[in-house]
């Protein structure tokens, strides 16, 4: 079994430098659960039983948004995963963080970065805008934070 420890002060600093400081007036009820931009590329691994999962095993994801309370991707197909670990930051810095998830929504991503939620095949169909054959469709994954990892010493073999 892994080591882990409860979501730290560290890792709460950490997300807040990354989602930036807030407005001064947006409102206090709202702080928690804003939703900041993170176009940044980062590493995700499937996590299945108590194990932590190898190196060879994360892959890296264009993450979309990120909040205090977890974050989202973009994958090209829908995981065949309840719960991931996640990798923020470069190695052998790396903060890891479980998590799990939440919803995963299809997409079509435009090669300027925006996102057009598809709500149904008759919306992949429809041919509202004339761009619409430069985008990707992707699902975007969004996940909820679990607990923060400390990933295990390697072993030698």
């Amino acid at each position: 079994m892994f080591g882990t420890s409860d979501i730290d002060a560290n890792f709460y600093r950490l997300i807040h430098q990354m989602v930036g400081p807030l407005l001064k007036d947006e409102p206090a009820e709202r702080r928690d659960g804003a939703r900041r931009p993170f176009s940044a590329v980062q590493r995700i691994a499937p996590r299945r039983g108590a194990n932590f999962p190898g190196d060879d095993e994360f892959v890296q994801v264009r993450c979309y948004d990120l909040t205090r309370a977890g974050f989202s991707f973009f994958l090209p197909i829908r995981p065949d995963f309840n719960e991931l670990v996640a990798a923020f930051g470069t190695p052998p810095q790396s903060i890891y963080v479980a998590a799990e998830v939440s919803r995963c929504d299809s997409v079509l991503v435009y090669p300027s970065g925006e996102v057009e939620y598809l709500h149904d095949q008759a919306d992949a169909a429809a041919g509202r805008d004339p761009h619409r054959d430069t985008a990707r469709p992707m699902i975007l994954v969004v996940c909820r934070f679990i607990e923060r990892l400390v990933k295990p010493p390697e072993r030698s073999s």
